[in-house]
């Protein structure tokens, strides 16, 4: 089995970083931050994923 991919999302406001997996990845695009609320862009996820 295929371990899930992982990106490194980092908050341009509250400046939190947190590893998060594809679902979340579109979570935070469609509602921003779960820190503060702050709008997210692709930008603030990191593009390559990672096999954990």
């Amino acid at each position: 089995m295929t371990p899930p991919s992982t990106h490194t999302f980092m908050c341009p406001e509250c400046r939190r970083s947190i590893e998060v997996d594809d679902a979340m990845r579109a979570t935070l695009l469609e509602t921003g931050c779960v820190i503060c609320g702050a709008p997210v862009t692709e930008e603030d996820i990191g593009g390559a994923a990672t096999a954990h």
